[in-house]
């Protein structure tokens, strides 16, 4: 629900034509999100040594977060144009 509400936030944001900044600040609420649901997943991938692949799972979350929020954030931009 979460996640939701800030890609929800992304497109108002887009709506009122708050800055870019938006866009980041949504995707680390995104990351931040998934981050804290599969938190137990992390600590044990760190146990078993697995560092480097848990940097690019979390590089890679925010990449999809600040997809999902730019695209979400155009949405709302383009309604407002309608």
């Amino acid at each position: 629900m979460l996640g939701f509400l800030s890609i929800f936030a992304a497109s108002v944001a887009g709506f009122a034509n708050v800055g870019i900044w938006a866009i980041a600040a949504c995707a680390i609420a995104l990351a931040s999100t998934s981050y804290a649901e599969h938190h137990a997943l992390y600590r044990r991938g760190q146990e078993l040594g697995l560092t480097d692949t848990l940097r690019a799972v979390v590089l890679r979350s925010f990449g999809n977060g600040l997809i999902t929020s730019g695209a979400a954030y155009f949405c709302g931009w383009f309604l407002r144009l309608i």
